[in-house]
């Protein structure tokens, strides 16, 4: 279980040192329950 969440933490890393922060794209934030999806997108201009 441990190896998975490292594998998670690193993987959640990679990906937000590749996305560029900018004010003219909306940022997409997921979080996952057991049973459901929830997504919401979120401005910061």
């Amino acid at each position: 279980m441990l190896r998975k969440l490292n594998q998670f933490d690193k993987r959640k890393m990679r990906v937000r040192r590749s996305l560029e922060r900018s004010a003219d794209r909306p940022r997409l934030s997921v979080f996952r329950s057991s049973k459901h999806i929830y997504a919401q997108v979120i401005d910061d201009a």
